[in-house]
C-alpha cells in the first residue's frame, strides 16, 4: 500500500517530466497555501481522455483544463480559490485581482446560484478588481459584489 509521501513523489515527477501542472489553493499563509489540497491539470487533454477512465462525459473538467492552459501562458501565478464557506472559484490571479470562473453551462438555475455564489464570497473575502465567468454561451454582463462581471463564451474568450 503507498503511502502520501509516494503518492506527492509522483506527482512531483510528472509535474517535472511537464504532464501534469499544479494549482495551489491561494491563502495568505504560505505554510496553508502547501498544506491546501492541490488542483491539478494536464499539458495534454488528449491524453487524459485517451488513458482516463470515466462513466460519463468529462466535458466541464476538460473545458476548465483548456482555460487553465491558456491563463498558464498569460501568467505563471495562477491559484485557486475556496471561500471560508467551502466554495471554489476555479481561478484567482492575484496580481490582476482577477478571478475566472468556469462553467460548461449555466442553463440549469441550480449551477447559476452556485457558481455566482462562489465569486460573490470571494469577493468579499479578498481583493478582487476583475470577475470572468467563462461558459458556454455570451450572455449580458453582471455585477456581482459591485463588480462588472463578463459573462462571456469560452470560444470567444480563447480568441480574444
Amino acid at each position: 500500500m503507498g503511502s502520501v509521501n509516494t503518492v506527492i513523489k509522483y506527482i512531483d515527477f510528472l509535474e517535472s517530466s511537464w504532464l501534469f501542472l499544479t494549482v495551489n489553493q491561494y491563502a495568505f499563509s504560505v505554510k496553508r497555501q502547501q498544506v491546501a489540497p492541490k488542483k491539478i491539470y494536464s499539458i495534454d487533454t488528449g491524453m487524459v481522455e485517451s488513458v482516463g477512465f470515466s462513466f460519463s462525459p468529462n466535458s466541464g473538467k476538460l473545458l476548465e483544463n483548456l482555460v487553465y492552459l491558456q491563463l498558464r501562458r498569460e501568467s505563471k501565478n495562477i491559484y485557486y480559490y475556496k471561500t471560508e464557506k467551502g466554495f471554489e472559484v476555479d481561478f484567482y490571479l492575484p496580481e490582476e485581482r482577477h478571478l475566472v470562473q468556469v462553467a460548461e453551462n449555466m442553463a440549469e438555475e441550480a449551477t447559476r446560484n452556485r457558481e455566482i455564489r462562489a465569486l460573490e464570497e470571494a469577493v468579499q473575502e479578498i481583493a478582487v478588481e476583475k470577475i470572468t465567468l467563462l461558459t458556454d454561451n455570451n450572455e449580458d454582463d453582471l455585477s456581482i459584489g459591485g463588480i462588472n462581471t463578463k459573462v462571456q463564451s469560452v470560444t470567444e474568450w480563447l480568441l480574444k
